[in-house]
């Protein structure tokens, strides 16, 4: 039994083969255009030789690392995805998927104990993680020996925001810039949550002004998200010149978006705020929204978490919302 899937990756549709014959291996392979995927296909079902060559080929990690970032990957990070899996092939070498187990993975990451953090070993799992995933469905592979690995304890304590003091004290050295759009950029971080990444690339086709909204097409975990606008961040937005195509672009190069790092660093100091990331703009937003009665959920919602988990280091600060609640629900009794 075959069948042809058309897929969309980075470099553009592709059309995937599968191959079943009972007792053996599904056959897959990936071509660009639709006609060559069906001459494959019909070369494997009438040529018992190279049928069995396909269905007993042992897959290489390296082969299948490649082929999870050409055909699978679609997150933002994908030099950093890339890297991450270079160790990893570097690692495991030349041993075919199916012999990797569990316990291979689990000395690896133990190795970077005491070289990297917690959260950067389990970002190392993470990124094989996936392409063990990517296996279960290229090549029918039924387990995925990072599953039952436990990931490492993270310290999540930093949760650095600003005060109302000193947020009114970084908008004003904002306001004062040399560059005309910090203003709006910070603006735009403590009001929508969205990552410095996710800014940069924001481009003026994506703002809907009638509705207020912005589109990121490209996130960290790969999924688009909406951003409301509030009426001052779109009264700005009217403030700024749109010569170029990305909002926050370079004057020099305009396809590429301005780096603003001296400019963040001077107003950083002009208001007298010390011990902050411009991350911590999207730490701020989280904490207004906790603090003024939003639940996890939400605020997961507003900053595109796929795991509440990662939005828990603001349970903190729902106490307003936890006292409405049981007010709510048990103030008569």
């Amino acid at each position: 039994m075959s069948y042809i899937q058309k897929i969309s990756n980075k470099n553009g549709d592709a059309y995937r083969v599968f191959i079943r014959n009972k007792g053996q291996k599904t056959i897959t392979k990936t071509f660009k255009d639709r006609q060559a995927a069906k001459l494959f296909s019909a070369e494997i079902e009438f040529n018992s030789t190279l049928r069995d060559k396909y269905s007993t080929r042992e897959v290489l990690f390296n082969e299948l690392s490649r082929q999870y970032i050409n055909e699978e990957y679609q997150g933002s990070r994908i030099k950093e995805q890339i890297q991450k899996l270079k160790f990893w092939e570097k690692e495991l070498a030349d041993i075919p998927i199916k012999n990797i187990t569990s316990n291979n993975i689990h000395q690896v990451l133990q190795s970077l104990s005491g070289r990297f953090s917690n959260a950067t070993i389990n970002r190392y799992k993470a990124a094989i993680s996936v392409v063990f995933t990517f296996a279960n469905k290229r090549y029918g592979l039924t387990n995925n020996p990072v599953k039952n690995i436990p990931s490492y304890k993270e310290n999540n304590a930093r949760t650095r925001y600003l005060s109302n003091e000193e947020k009114t004290s970084l908008l004003e050295a904002c306001r004062h810039s040399h560059w005309d759009k910090l203003y709006l950029i910070v603006l735009m971080a403590i009001t929508t949550g969205a990552r410095k990444g996710e800014l940069e690339r924001l481009k003026w086709s994506d703002i809907d002004f009638d509705r207020g909204l912005a589109y990121v097409h490209q996130t960290k975990n790969g999924e688009p998200r909406v951003l409301p606008l509030t009426q001052q961040v779109l009264s700005e937005m009217g403030k700024v010149d749109r010569d170029a195509e990305l909002i926050f672009n370079s004057s020099i190069k305009p396809t590429k978006p301005y780096e603003f790092r001296k400019e963040w660093i001077k107003a950083l100091k002009r208001a007298d705020i010390k011990d902050f990331r411009f991350h911590d703009l999207r730490h701020t937003c989280a904490s207004y929204l906790a603090q003024n009665g939003a639940s996890l959920l939400e605020i997961a919602d507003v900053l595109g978490h796929k795991q509440i988990q990662m939005t828990k280091r603001y349970a903190h600060l729902c106490v307003s919302h936890k006292q409405k609640l049981i007010e709510e629900y048990f103030g008569v009794i």
